[in-house]
C-alpha cells in the first residue's frame, strides 16, 4: 500500500511538471548605514545616524501552458522597531508583486495586477531596488515579443475609497490624501498612459522609443481637486557598439503638458556616454543633462521629472538630486565609472561632477552663485560569497560647495547660512544579501 501511494503521488509530480511550472525562492537582504551627510549637507551641530534595515521576501511563479502567475510577499523593518516580545508591528509586510498574465500566442499576452514596471537601464521606468520596499504599479499591459521587437502598451487608474470603506460611493476623483503633493517622488498619479517600443538588431544596435501620459491631481492649500493636469513624456534610447571595444550610448526625453497649478511644461534631460573595455576594466565617461526651473519664472515650468526612474543609480549614490528631496534647478552631471576585479571580487568606481542646470541664488540671497555643485566619489566592492549569498561594502564622500548649500537650503527643512557650519559629509554601508531557491 505504501508503495502504491508512493507511486501516484510520483505521477502525479510528474503530470504536473509535464505541464506547469512551480519555483518557489526566497530573499533575505540586510543593510547597515551610517549616514553623515547623505542627501544634504549635515550641519557640525547635528549627529549622524545609524541604522540596520532588512527586507525579506518570498517569490512564487507558476507556469502553465497558457498563463503565468506571479505572487510575491514582502517585509520591510528596521532592526530594533518593534520590541522582542509585541503584538503589534511597525514593520511594512504586504504583496511585493501579484499579477497574471495570460498567453495568447507565444508572442501576444496581457499582464494584470501589482507588478514592477523596469526597462532599458532604468532611466525613466525602474523598480527602484535599492530602496528596500521597491516600486510597484498596479496596471493593466498588453505585449508583444518576437524577435528581438519588443512592443509594451500599459494603463493604469487609482482611486482611494471614500474613507477607507469599500468604494460604492465614489464622490470625486481624489486620489491624494491631503497634504500629499501628488508630483513628490512618493506621490501617485490618478491614471497613467505608456507604451515601450524596444528592438535589438543582429549588429548589436538597441533602440527604445517612450510615449507616457501622466494624469496628477491638482493641489490647493494641501488639498486634492478633482483636477488633473496631464504630463507627456516622449523619449528615445540609443546604443551602439564601434567595434568589440567601444560602445556609445545617448538618451533623449522631452516632457510637456501641465503640471501643478495649471503651469505648462516644457523640459528635456538628454545622456551621452561612451564606454571601452580595455584589458583591465571597462572605463565609462559622459554627460546627464536635466533642464530645471529658473527662479525668475512662474508661469511655466521647466524641470524635467524622471518620474519612475532608479535615479540612485545615475546621479550619485548619495541621492542629493531625484530620491525624494526635489531638485528643481536641474542637474548637469559629468561622470567617470569603472570597474576593478578585486580580491575574488568587483570594485566598482564612480566620479560625479555636479552642476545646477538653471541659475542659483546666492547664500546670501543677493545675486546668483557659480552653477558648481559639488564632486561625489562613490566606491562600491561587491563579492559572491557562495551560490546564493553577496556581500557589499560601500563608501561615499561628497565635497560640497556653497552653491550646493544654496540650493538645497528649504529641502526638507533645512536652513544654511554659511559654509563654515558644514561637517563632513560622507556615507558607509554595507549589505549582506541571502536569495535560496526552495523549489
Amino acid at each position: 500500500m505504501k508503495t502504491l501511494y508512493l507511486l501516484l503521488t510520483a505521477l502525479c509530480i510528474a503530470s504536473f511538471t509535464a505541464h506547469a511550472q512551480l519555483s518557489i525562492t526566497g530573499e533575505v537582504n540586510a543593510r547597515a548605514e551610517f549616514r553623515n551627510g547623505f542627501k544634504r549637507p549635515i550641519l557640525d551641530s547635528q549627529d549622524p545616524a545609524f541604522f540596520i534595515e532588512q527586507r525579506s521576501r518570498l517569490y512564487m511563479n507558476y507556469k502553465a501552458e497558457k498563463f503565468e502567475v506571479q505572487f510575491n510577499l514582502q517585509d520591510v523593518r528596521m532592526w530594533g522597531g518593534d520590541g522582542q516580545v509585541y503584538k503589534g508591528s511597525s514593520a511594512m509586510t504586504a504583496i511585493h508583486n501579484a499579477w497574471g498574465r495570460y498567453y495568447f500566442t507565444d508572442a501576444v499576452s496581457i499582464k494584470a495586477g501589482r507588478q514592477t514596471i523596469s526597462y532599458d537601464n532604468q532611466r525613466f521606468f525602474g523598480g527602484l531596488e535599492w530602496a528596500m520596499q521597491g516600486r510597484q504599479h498596479d496596471a493593466l499591459l498588453f505585449m508583444y515579443e518576437k524577435d528581438g521587437l519588443k512592443l509594451h502598451v500599459g494603463g493604469a487608474f487609482n482611486q482611494n475609497p471614500a474613507d477607507g470603506a469599500e468604494p460604492v460611493r465614489l464622490v470625486s476623483t481624489n486620489y491624494s490624501s491631503p497634504g500629499v503633493n501628488p508630483y513628490h517622488a512618493t506621490g501617485n498619479y490618478k491614471h497613467m498612459e505608456y507604451l515601450w517600443l524596444n528592438k535589438k538588431f543582429e549588429s548589436g544596435l538597441t533602440g527604445s522609443f517612450y510615449l507616457v501620459n501622466e494624469g496628477r491631481q491638482d493641489m490647493v492649500a494641501g488639498v486634492p481637486q478633482d483636477t488633473v493636469n496631464n504630463r507627456q513624456t516622449y523619449g528615445l534610447m540609443v546604443g551602439a557598439p564601434v567595434g568589440d571595444q567601444l560602445t556609445l550610448n545617448g538618451e533623449f526625453f522631452y516632457q510637456g503638458g501641465k503640471v501643478a497649478a495649471k503651469r505648462d511644461l516644457s523640459a528635456l534631460m538628454f545622456s551621452v556616454s561612451a564606454t571601452l573595455k580595455t584589458d583591465i576594466t571597462p572605463i565609462t565617461l559622459g554627460i546627464d543633462y536635466l533642464s530645471g526651473d529658473d527662479t525668475s519664472t512662474t508661469d511655466k515650468s521647466e524641470a524635467f521629472a524622471p518620474a519612475f526612474g532608479t535615479n540612485h543609480a545615475f546621479y550619485g549614490f548619495m541621492d542629493y538630486f531625484y530620491v525624494g528631496n526635489g531638485n528643481r534647478g536641474g542637474l548637469q552631471d559629468i561622470f567617470l565609472k569603472t570597474k576593478f576585479k578585486v580580491a575574488g571580487g568587483a570594485l566598482l568606481g564612480h566620479l560625479h561632477y555636479f552642476m545646477s542646470a538653471s541659475d542659483v541664488t546666492a547664500l546670501d540671497g543677493t545675486g546668483t552663485a557659480d552653477k558648481g555643485l559639488g564632486t561625489e566619489i562613490d566606491l562600491v566592492y561587491v563579492k559572491k560569497l557562495a551560490d546564493g549569498v553577496t556581500w557589499k561594502l560601500g563608501y561615499s564622500h561628497m565635497f560640497e560647495t556653497e552653491s550646493m548649500l544654496a540650493s538645497k537650503t528649504g529641502v526638507s527643512g533645512m536652513t544654511y547660512t554659511t559654509s563654515s557650519e558644514i561637517g563632513t559629509n560622507n556615507w558607509i554601508w554595507t549589505q549582506l544579501i541571502f536569495k535560496p531557491k526552495f523549489l
